[in-house]
């Protein structure tokens, strides 16, 4: 369930193009000047493009990244020559080892099963609800959404330009207004919802106006995302206790939200990356993924009982 509370998507991202004190070290400083002189021009990069290879080529890894990348690795075996040195980040990230010219592997991993999570669901949801039940076409719109944030949030998590960190940003906080939009749908009817819906596109519209062509605030996001998210959540959890006496599968919406506000504590709790690969944002990205049948059973009880109730009142 990414995108149910505003932090989960501004805790995502330490932003890449803030400085680290890993990349701004002398002996980093010292290798990257070195590796640009010695590989990266006349025929040295002659040859560099000559044998690299073609996925290499398509996921940006040029002659000065690969610097980059190699000279990270360097300054941490420096570094830990120090049996008290704390690892350092370096452009604000820890330092990943890469896998097929993959940045993040396990965070890709995650969000890919994150993704296929939801493919897997919204067919169960369309074997179990009739078409013409009340929030059948909302979930709908609801794992294509999801569906297209875990993407960009696989690509983002592949290579970190700023036009990955750009979309996996705009499609997360897509997520948490829709989860704010779906529950209105919950209560409103065709007209108020439209109306809500088209407030929300507009909000949000001028959020990533913002964002994309004025100023990358990442002070802005958090605070932007927090308010919705934390709305978001308010909302889905009042109306989960105010029902689950009477309806008992309002558990799974609670454990849901629950779930997500202590995998949280993951991202709270930072860490280097456990043999270079699990860090705490892809445990996040692990965290979430079983959640997501849970929602979507949760959804699947709730629109059954909406049909039940829409069919008692025709009677």
């Amino acid at each position: 369930m990414r995108g149910f509370l505003g932090l989960l998507c501004l805790l995502w991202s330490v932003p890449g193009s803030f400085a680290s004190w890993g990349d701004i070290s002398r002996p980093f400083q010292r290798c990257l000047s070195g590796c640009w002189k010695n590989n990266c021009t006349g025929r040295a990069l002659e040859r560099f493009t000559q044998q690299q290879a073609g996925y290499m080529v398509i996921l940006g890894w040029s002659c000065k990244e690969e610097c980059k990348y190699g000279c990270m690795w360097r300054t941490v075996e420096q570094i830990q020559t120090d049996p008290w040195a704390v690892v350092p980040q370096f452009y604000g990230k820890w330092p990943f080892v890469r896998v097929l010219g993959i940045q993040e592997p396990a965070s890709v991993l995650f969000s890919i099963l994150n993704g296929l999570g939801h493919v897997v669901m919204i067919g169960v949801f369309r074997r179990k609800v009739p078409s013409h039940a009340k929030m059948y076409s909302v979930v709908h719109w609801l794992a294509l959404i999801s569906i297209n944030a875990w993407f960009w949030s696989a690509i983002f998590h592949t290579r970190d330009f700023p036009w990955t960190e750009k979309m996996d940003y705009f499609c997360a906080t897509s997520l948490v207004v829709f989860q704010l939009f779906m529950w209105f749908t919950r209560f409103g009817g065709f007209k108020e919802s439209a109306m809500f819906g088209a407030l929300l596109a507009a909000v949000f519209s001028c959020h990533v106006y913002y964002l994309g062509f004025v100023k990358f605030d990442y002070g802005y996001n958090m605070m932007a995302n927090v308010a919705v998210g934390q709305l978001n959540a308010f909302c889905w959890l009042g109306f989960a206790f105010k029902n689950v006496r009477q309806r008992r599968y309002m558990w799974k919406c609670i454990a849901t939200i629950l779930s997500i506000n202590l995998l949280l504590l993951l991202e709270l709790g930072d860490f280097p990356p456990i043999w270079w690969t699990f860090d705490a944002h892809s445990l996040w990205h692990a965290g979430t993924a079983p959640v997501v049948p849970l929602w979507y059973s949760f959804l699947i009880d709730e629109s059954l009982y909406l049909l039940r109730e829409a069919e008692e009142k025709d009677v």
